[in-house]
């Protein structure tokens, strides 16, 4: 895609290491992301690829090692530094994490509120475009209790773009949801990709969905990256565990 641009990296991640207690979650994981592609994270549950999302974002801080945006190092840097940096990406949360309390307009007018602006008529102008985007225009002002699996992850992701972020991170936006649905959310992300050349983050465990959206794959296992490159190499390798994961296969003797 003529947008993505791999002469350096957009994110650069090294030697990214992060303990719970005695669970050595992230042992040492490097890895670079570049402008305007769609890197998809893969591997098994509990490996870490949540963890490593919360890093990029700043949300938490790495036991060793480093997360660099365009050079600038976030891993230790002071709040109000890293606030600035974090407008400039955007987070779907597992299960869109809505406020129940809030109408869907308000959920997704929530960054903006945060970032200062204060300008009724630019927040309504700019929900209603976001909304359209993710085509739920025509239910802005339902309560998210009202609201299918899958028009919840919309609403997730009309939050995660209003403030025109420079990099997506999606947390398993296709879980639970019905082929045809999982569909409409695939296609949402291509589409952001295309529009706004925004770099996406993706974590998923549905195969289809990384053969479908994805430039590049990584697969996180042990604490490391065990895999990195196109789909077309993933589905071509010849690493048995490799093969296996594709397949949901679980690699064990019957």
């Amino acid at each position: 895609m003529d947008a993505i641009s791999y002469d350096k990296p957009f994110i650069r991640i090294t030697g990214l290491k992060k303990s719970f207690g005695e669970q050595k979650t992230l042992q040492g994981v490097d890895l670079d992301i570049y402008h305007g592609e769609t890197l998809v994270l893969i591997g098994p549950s509990g490996e870490g690829k949540s963890v490593l999302l919360k890093h990029i974002i700043g949300l938490l801080n790495p036991d060793d090692g480093k997360v660099e945006l365009e050079g600038t190092d976030l891993s230790h840097m002071k709040e109000r530094e890293l606030l600035k940096m974090r407008r400039r990406m955007g987070y779907l949360f597992q299960n869109a994490a809505l406020f129940d309390s809030l109408t869907v307009a308000e959920n997704v007018a929530f960054p903006l509120l945060e970032a200062g602006i204060r300008d009724r008529k630019e927040i309504n102008k700019r929900v209603q475009e976001a909304l359209e985007l993710v085509e739920l225009g025509e239910h802005k002002d339902k309560m998210p209790v009202n609201l299918s699996g899958g028009m919840r992850k919309r609403v997730g992701i009309a939050r995660a773009i209003i403030g025109k972020p420079d990099c997506v991170l999606y947390d398993e936006p296709t879980a639970g949801l019905d082929p045809i649905v999982t569909d409409v959310i695939d296609l949402m992300i291509q589409r952001l990709q295309k529009r706004f050349q925004v770099t996406s983050i993706v974590i998923t465990h549905d195969m289809g969905s990384v053969f479908k959206i994805a430039d590049r794959v990584a697969m996180l296992k042990n604490g490391v990256i065990y895999f990195i490159g196109t789909p077309d190499e993933l589905k071509q390798s010849s690493d048995p565990e490799i093969q296996n994961f594709i397949a949901g296969r679980s690699g064990m003797c019957a």
